[in-house]
């Protein structure tokens, strides 16, 4: 943008709102001076809006004002003036108030004489000459946040006793002989099963929440011997046991420590479990030493709640939206509940060692949504 100064009088009086006035006496007119004024146009595409998203494309980041036609030409009145910042301040002809800098080049006589009340042609130049750059590298942002994995594997138990040692007598008086048995020597390791969802709440933590199904048979085809019964003669107390099963929900929290293909990521979890019913059939003990389980279909340990907990530590590798995932737990696992025929046989007690610890060690899959 241009300023015409008119200042070729001996005396000019400044007016604010018409023409500047003369007195009588001339003086040889002084060549009319131009002074620049900075404005920043963008035209057309260059156009930018106000936005926090990334700029797709190229960004106009300069513009150069010196270069290019010029057009319109309006006389306007300055009203302020900073010589300091060399910002000049002027009313438009529509009444908005308009704040320019002075560009480098304006000439410093010019500069100098520029005072608020001066009356200037405007005269607008438009750009025709910009710089661009590519965009700046996206932040990592938290596109793709929900998940849902499916994980299957082997719950490797290294603590935790199915039964305890105990003794008691039946309701015909029989000696009753229960010798320590753990899960493993029933039922050896343990499958289990999640179905999990996941849901990032920062680039690199995520909440997560699975739902569990562990089952496993009985190892031995035959029964499993549990002890002896018996006051004279000690006949073998062995049982066939149904299968070892319980479903449950759990939650928790991970931590990846890089976003990579290969991410390794520690965590935890904490659930509630559903123990089913855990019955068993006594093989080859004669009916007047057979315990009272019969009289309670059979039920070794009733359904019940269980707490599980503990951390956890795995690696995720992705392949575009799918991720390949593996994962194991330092894992708590509450105990089984006994019934009424334990208790009356003074075998309440066999059931107090029964929560467990393990490392279940799982792989699977997950897809981002």
């Amino acid at each position: 943008m241009s300023l015409l100064r008119r200042d070729g009088l001996t005396s000019l009086r400044q007016g604010y709102g018409g023409p500047p006035k003369r007195f009588a006496r001339r003086r040889k007119p002084v060549p009319y001076r131009n002074v620049f004024i900075l404005v920043t146009l963008l035209a057309g595409a260059c156009a930018t809006k106000s936005g926090t998203g990334p700029t797709m494309g190229l960004q106009v980041t300069a513009i150069s004002p010196n270069v290019g036609s010029t057009s319109g030409g309006t006389t306007v009145t300055i009203t302020g003036w900073s010589a300091a910042d060399k910002v000049v301040t002027f009313t438009g002809p529509n009444g908005t108030s308009y704040s320019r800098r002075l560009l480098d080049t304006t000439d410093p006589g010019i500069v100098e004489g520029l005072k608020a009340g001066d009356r200037v042609d405007v005269t607008r130049t438009e750009a025709v000459s910009v710089s661009v750059q590519p965009p700046a590298a996206a932040t990592d942002s938290l596109r793709n946040r929900l998940t849902v994995s499916f994980m299957f594997g082997w719950d490797n138990q290294f603590s935790g006793k199915m039964i305890k040692e105990a003794t008691g007598r039946t309701a015909g008086g029989a000696s009753i002989n229960l010798d320590e048995t753990t899960f493993d020597e029933v039922y050896g390791r343990m499958g289990m099963l999640k179905f999990g969802v996941g849901y990032r709440t920062t680039p690199r933590t995520e909440g997560v929440f699975n739902f569990v199904w562990s089952s496993s048979s009985a190892l031995e085809a035959n029964a499993t011997q549990i002890g002896t019964v018996g006051t004279n003669v000690q006949v073998p107390l062995a049982v066939n046991f149904t299968d070892y099963k319980y479903w449950g929900i759990e939650g928790g929290q991970r931590w990846y420590f890089a976003r990579t293909r290969f991410t390794p990521f520690v965590g935890y979890l904490v659930g509630v479990n559903r123990h089913q019913d855990i019955r068993g059939t006594f093989v080859r003990v004669p009916p007047n030493l057979t315990p009272g389980l019969a009289a309670q279909d059979g039920k070794f340990f009733e359904k019940s709640w269980a707490l599980s907990l503990g951390p956890t530590g795995g690696l995720l590798i992705g392949i575009g939206p799918i991720e390949f995932m593996a994962e194991t737990q330092w894992r708590f696992m509450g105990g089984l509940s006994d019934v009424d025929w334990l208790v009356e046989e003074g075998l309440r007690d066999i059931n107090s060692e029964s929560s467990r610890w393990s490392f279940p060690i799982l792989i699977g899959a997950r897809i981002r949504l």
